[in-house]
């Protein structure tokens, strides 16, 4: 009895004495000195500051005339326990907001990144040394946010003859940017551009609207550093003057169109009161009927036929005109074509009929 009481007793013994010599090995291991290297996204944050009677808002970036920098490495001397408490802290990036680590006042600042990581080493734990910081430091630009409106114009080739006035809507647009980039800015307009391609889809004598046209305004460019331009597209109202000068075309010839792969396999015959438009009625502006009539612009008369088109033996189908000066239009009756379609027999199926 006495020798089980006295073995229960050692094996008490050895247990306690081994964990508290892992308590004490855990304490010591804690506390050992160790070095680590973290490397941490260095990010730049900006809020709302408030100003002399209104609050304003101020953005920051990195220095372009410094190198881009990402991450810093941050080489840090402590305790095992010190060094976790400060890699929680840390999350992996040292944040340096505009009002706390970054003046709230525009210009160039050098921003210390060691003496920001020291407060932090010293809020986490005591006995934490920041032995290496690389880069050390970081340089920023930090601006005020203004606005400024600019007048909406519209700009037209010069050809094109209006009734009236065109129109942007919204007339006004805002940019938004630091005031720095505002200040560099020179015009005092924005511009609209309405090419000759888009003004000939319109007709004539009534109000037609070109919607989404992209806004301009130099030395503006909406990548720069927070710029925004707001809209950045606008809807443009305009009306064309209606144009009465008209020409008489005798006569175009019509020509067959074929896909590639389809010329050679079949024979389109027109019929032969169709094979010519005549007293083709063309209307436009003087400039352009000029160029009709002397013969510099010449447009031609077509039918097109797809494969569906040729296997379906279609036998008529409306000419189409091509090849007008912009802003022209045909206002005579659309010609429908007749004609008739057959296939051609190739060369080696000729030679393998029989003779008869």
């Amino acid at each position: 009895m006495n020798d089980a009481r006295t073995m229960f007793g050692h094996i008490r013994t050895f247990i306690i004495v081994t964990l508290i010599t892992i308590m004490v090995w855990l304490l010591a291991e804690s506390r050992m000195v160790r070095t680590r290297t973290i490397e941490a996204q260095i990010v730049l944050t900006t809020v709302p500051v408030s100003g002399t009677g209104s609050e304003s808002v101020l953005v920051v970036r990195q220095s372009v005339d410094q190198a881009q920098i990402r991450t810093t490495e941050i080489k840090i001397e402590g305790s095992t326990a010190g060094l976790d408490r400060f890699a929680r802290k840390l999350l992996n990036r040292v944040e340096l907001r505009v009002g706390r680590e970054i003046p709230a006042k525009p210009g160039t600042h050098t921003i210390d990144l060691r003496a920001i990581l020291r407060q932090l080493s010293e809020t986490t734990g005591h006995g934490l040394i920041i032995s290496d910081v690389s880069p050390a430091s970081v340089i920023v630009q930090v601006d005020e946010l203004e606005s400024r409106e600019f007048p909406v114009r519209v700009v037209l080739p010069n050809e094109i003859q209006l009734d009236g006035v065109p129109r942007a809507d919204p007339d006004l647009i805002t940019v938004t940017a630091p005031s720095s980039i505002l200040n560099a800015i020179r015009s005092s307009e924005a511009v609209v551009r309405i090419d000759a391609a888009e003004i000939s889809q319109l007709a004539q004598g009534r109000l037609e609207t070109i919607p989404g046209v992209i806004v301009e305004i130099d030395g503006v460019d909406r990548q720069d550093w927070a710029t925004q331009m707001s809209p950045g597209q606008v809807d443009v109202f305009v009306t064309l003057l209606t144009l009465n000068k008209k020409y008489t075309i005798d006569r175009l010839p019509i020509q067959v169109l074929l896909a590639p792969g389809e010329i050679g396999k079949w024979l389109v015959e027109i019929n032969e009161s169709d094979k010519d438009l005549v007293n083709v009625e063309i209307s436009g502006s003087a400039e352009a009927i000029g160029l009709l009539k002397s013969g510099e612009v010449q447009p031609r008369a077509f039918i097109n036929l797809s494969f569906e088109e040729l296997e379906r033996g279609i036998s008529s189908k409306p000419a189409q005109i091509l090849g007008l000066p912009a802003g022209c239009r045909v206002t005579s009756p659309q010609m429908t074509v007749k004609f008739g379609i057959s296939s051609i027999k190739s060369a080696s199926d000729i030679r393998a009929e029989p003779e008869l």
